[in-house]
C-alpha cells in the first residue's frame, strides 16, 4: 500500500507543494518525478504517482503553478485557461522547480539519492525532457512532449527548444507519442529521435497508431487503452 502525503519547499521565496506517494515501510526506494499536464496536479496525475509507489518508487508530483496559487486543477475542458497558466512559466522558473524537487528528494531518507528519474505528460513531457540535462537525472521518460520542437501551426521562427538543449541531454530517454497527435507530427518525433542520436544521446521513441494527445489520461476523451497499457511497464 502507498503512503500519500503532501510537503512544501521553497522555490524563490515561494512556496511550491509536492505530493508525494512512497511505498509503506520501504527504506530507500528509487525515486521518480511525476510532472503534470498543463492542468495542473489533479486526481489523474495524483494516480500516477501512487501507480509509481506501488510499484516501489517514491513519487514526487510538484505543482509546476504554485505562482498563481496551491492546488491549481484546471477543468479538461478549459484548454484557453490552462494554456495562459502555462504561458507564465519562464524557462527558469521549470528550471527552478524541478532542481528544487530533486533537492527534496535528495535530503529525504526514504529516498536512493543515486537512483531518480522523472516522467511528464504534455507540457511535463517537455519538463521531462529538459530534466534529462540534468546531472541529478538517471532516466527521462517523455509523454507526448509538446514544445521540444514547435508545432505544425507555429509562426515562423518560433525558437526550437531541441537546438538549444540537445547538447546539454545526458541521461537516456524514452519517449512516447500518439500518430494522430495533432500538434506533434511524427515527423516532429523523427527529427527529436534524428538530432539526438547524431550528438550520441540515447533516446527510444514509441509511436502508437491510432493514438492522439494524452492518449495515457484515463479521464480524458484522447484515452488510448492499447498505448497506454504497452507504455506503462516500458517507462
Amino acid at each position: 500500500m502507498a503512503v500519500n502525503e503532501t510537503a512544501e519547499v521553497s522555490v524563490g521565496g515561494e512556496q511550491m507543494a509536492i505530493h508525494t506517494s512512497r511505498p509503506d515501510g520501504a527504506d530507500k526506494s528509487p525515486a521518480i518525478i511525476v510532472i503534470q499536464e498543463i492542468f495542473g496536479v489533479n486526481n489523474n496525475i495524483k494516480s500516477i504517482a501512487e501507480r509509481f509507489a506501488n510499484e516501489g518508487y517514491f513519487a514526487a508530483a510538484p505543482e509546476m503553478f504554485h505562482r498563481s496559487g496551491s492546488g491549481i486543477d484546471i477543468p479538461f475542458s478549459e484548454m484557453e485557461k490552462a494554456f495562459a497558466e502555462r504561458g507564465k512559466l519562464s524557462g527558469d522558473n521549470i528550471e527552478d522547480d524541478v532542481q528544487a524537487t530533486i533537492d527534496y528528494l535528495k535530503n529525504n531518507p526514504n529516498v536512493d539519492a543515486s537512483n531518480i528519474g522523472i516522467v511528464g505528460f504534455c507540457f511535463g513531457g517537455m519538463v521531462s525532457y529538459l530534466g534529462s540535462t540534468n546531472t541529478d537525472i538517471s532516466a527521462a521518460a517523455v509523454y507526448y512532449g509538446g514544445g521540444i520542437l514547435p508545432r505544425p501551426d507555429a509562426a515562423e521562427g518560433t525558437p526550437r527548444l531541441l537546438d538549444a538543449t540537445a547538447d546539454a541531454v545526458q541521461a537516456p530517454i524514452i519517449g512516447f507519442w500518439g500518430d494522430q497527435d495533432g500538434g506533434i507530427p511524427v515527423s516532429n518525433v523523427e527529427e527529436i529521435e534524428k538530432t539526438l542520436k547524431a550528438k550520441g544521446k540515447s533516446i527510444e521513441n514509441h509511436v502508437y497508431e491510432g493514438a492522439g494527445h494524452g492518449f495515457f489520461c484515463e479521464d480524458r476523451g484522447s484515452y488510448n487503452e492499447a498505448a497506454a497499457n504497452d507504455s506503462w511497464p516500458k517507462t
